[in-house]
């Protein structure tokens, strides 16, 4: 199956936490993301780490 982009709303979903906690997460775990949509190997990445 081909990986596609994602979008941090989705990726909120996934994690069933908002946007707004998603932004916080990831400050304080110094990622930052650029503007637009989140690619395939980055979106596993923060999933990855903020399951644990």
């Amino acid at each position: 199956m081909k990986e596609c982009y994602k979008t941090r709303q989705e990726l909120a979903i996934e994690l069933g936490i908002s946007i707004k906690t998603l932004s916080r997460k990831l400050s304080a775990m110094n990622i930052t993301l650029p503007a637009g949509l989140i690619p395939p190997h980055t979106y596993s990445e923060i999933l990855r780490q903020l399951k644990g």
